[in-house]
């Protein structure tokens, strides 16, 4: 279903970690200790369980959870009565996905504090998993008033109600809830409604529930997916799988429906609470995870693992817990998330895809070639895989075996069209690199065919027109435009430099290449063009110093000798040369 954000926003922003010396990361107090025990602050063994508990902070800080919670557990083995650490080991057994251990701990913290949202919330999970509805929804009342879940506890006492077979119940709490025609939340509520009524055994009240969610949502791949599977379940086979086939159809380069529609394909299991109430934390988390400024994504992480904690198979969460990962900078967290998500999801593709993209982020690059390169052959008719190889190819400057990737993946275009300008860009400066220059100027001149106001296109072409030497009044045109449509990018900023510079315009050269520095001015590049601008309006301590500061900054291993002849010798006939092609004697460019 689709996140429910108008019902649940409040609730989400009200349900956060309590405001106190415990969540404020206060140093553990002073713990009882026996004879046989260390002082508190004294080495325990090689550490004092202060050095452990600021280790964990550090750790927390870094979003390094599961060092974090080894370090709060050896402390709280020293002090297990001090309420900071069981606090703090608390929230950091949940951060790093360890409920059972969590769980383990929620009693010790609502003897300190009987309120707590989040002990109270793990303790109720825990009892809907065992089916104990009634016990769990006396658990979920326990929670102070300073944190009130509003329409977020409704919903769950709503399912736990369905569970224990009080269906009156259950259906009174969804009608208050029910959002106003035409909300936007209207169709996930319809979902949980006709779910609710199936578990009652009203079969056509269920189906006709379903129909009306997806009639009003047919775009929403969690509705899809629910009605699809209650449609199943109500003998209605047949039409699931149009319902499945029809989404795919029209949303193929986002989802894979294949598993789903296999004839092996695993049965949809029946709704339950622990189900549907797994959806609901999903949409909170959801809701806390979208927050621009990031301030609630550890919390969003909370509650996507106790979505799956009670919905292994919640492929939603899997992926929103790989997405929280990767904002983390815990790349190979994200990839396991990732593999939970299996072979029947419509995810599994997109998954697949990503967990190659975080390999080659975390400088895996062969297993990510592998995952790629098997994806681009099990499915020939797509062409993202093969589009994904080509680019991580060509970052690694990989340029022969990108340019193959990139041949492989238009020649799976069926119908060019505007939204494929990148891949004939892409191999269009793959084979650049290469030079293979008339193939890459075909390329270019495609990109711009399909796509006539690509600011980087016109950069790139008129850039390596002006640099050969070649079409100079139209190179010079296209990035005039370029510098239109990206007034504040310094790499075109400098191209229009160039091209003053290649006409021998020294002067306004200056004045671009100047600009240009101000924009980017850790590119070497950018640099050593305004020494040579420099050196020519005869400003010479200014083009040594510029390309000494080009030499610092790690430029492309060919231009190092350059660099270093121009601080010797200055400008001549032999170092001044264009960047990227040397004009033939013919004055023809040579490829």
């Amino acid at each position: 279903m689709r996140p429910i954000p108008l019902a649940l926003l409040s609730a989400a922003l009200l349900f956060t970690i309590p405001v106190s010396s415990m969540a404020q990361g206060a140093p553990p107090s002073k713990a009882p200790a026996s004879p046989s025990q260390s002082q508190r602050g004294r080495p325990v063994g090689a550490i004092s369980i202060d050095g452990r508990y600021l280790a964990a902070r550090v750790a927390e800080e870094d979003h390094d959870y599961e060092n974090g919670a080894e370090q709060l557990d050896l402390a709280l083995a020293q002090a297990p009565t001090d309420p900071t650490l069981i606090y703090a080991a608390f929230r950091m057994r949940m951060y790093a996905g360890r409920f059972d251990a969590a769980v383990q701990l929620a009693p010790q913290v609502l003897a300190i504090k009987p309120g707590d949202a989040f002990a109270n919330l793990v303790l109720a999970v825990q009892k809907i998993k065992r089916g104990e509805y009634h016990a769990a929804e006396q658990q979920l009342t326990r929670i102070g008033a300073e944190n009130q879940l509003g329409p977020l506890r409704d919903f769950v006492v709503a399912w736990l109600k369905a569970g224990e077979k009080d269906f009156v119940g259950a259906r009174e709490i969804l009608a208050r809830l029910k959002p106003q025609r035409g909300d936007r939340s209207e169709a996930p509520a319809l979902v949980v409604q006709a779910q609710v009524d199936e578990l009652a055994g009203d079969r056509a009240a269920a189906e006709a529930k379903y129909r009306r969610a997806v009639q009003l949502d047919p775009n929403g791949l969690r509705i899809t997916v629910s009605v699809a599977e209650g449609l199943q379940r109500l003998g209605k086979d047949a039409d699931a799988r149009a319902l499945l086939k029809a989404y795919g159809e029209k949303h193929s380069e986002s989802v894979v429906m294949d598993g789903l529609l296999a004839a092996n394909a695993p049965a949809p299991k029946p709704p339950s609470p622990a189900a549907g109430i797994a959806e609901i934390l999903f949409d909170v988390g959801g809701i806390l995870g979208s927050d621009q400024r990031n301030e609630r994504a550890d919390i969003a992480l909370i509650f996507q693992q106790l979505a799956v904690e009670l919905k292994p198979d919640l492929d939603f969460a899997w992926l929103m817990i790989a997405g929280l990962d990767e904002q983390f900078g815990r790349l190979s967290q994200a990839v396991t998330a990732l593999g939970k998500i299996g072979p029947s999801s419509p995810l599994y593709w997109q998954a697949r895809l990503r967990a190659a993209a975080l390999d080659a982020q975390a400088d895996r690059i062969d297993s990510a070639v592998r995952r790629l390169q098997a994806m681009v052959a099990e499915k020939p008719e797509r062409i993202d895989a093969a589009l994904t190889l080509a680019d991580l190819l060509r970052s690694k400057e990989r340029y022969k075996d990108a340019a193959a990737a990139y041949d492989t993946a238009i020649a799976r275009i069926k119908k060019p069209e505007e939204r494929y300008w990148p891949v004939y860009f892409g191999r269009g400066i793959v084979l650049e690199r290469l030079k293979q220059w008339s193939r890459a100027e075909a390329d270019m001149k495609k990109a711009l065919e399909l796509s006539p106001e690509q600011p980087y296109v016109l950069n790139y072409l008129g850039y390596t027109w002006i640099d050969q030497g070649v079409h100079l009044q139209e190179g010079m045109k296209m990035l005039k435009r370029a510098t239109e449509l990206r007034p504040d990018d310094g790499a075109i900023t400098d191209s229009v430099g160039w091209a003053y510079y290649r006409l021998g315009q020294y002067d306004e050269a200056v004045k671009w290449l100047e600009r240009a520095t101000e924009q980017k001015s850790d590119d070497a590049t950018v640099v050593e063009h305004l020494g040579d601008a420099y050196w020519h309006v005869g400003r010479f301590r200014e083009a040594r110093f510029e390309w000494q500061r080009a030499l610092n900054q790690k430029p492309d291993k060919e231009r190092e000798p350059v660099l270093k002849d121009k601080l010797v010798n200055g400008l001549n006939n032999s170092n001044d040369k264009p960047t990227v092609y040397e004009k033939a004697a013919d004055g023809k460019r040579s490829d």
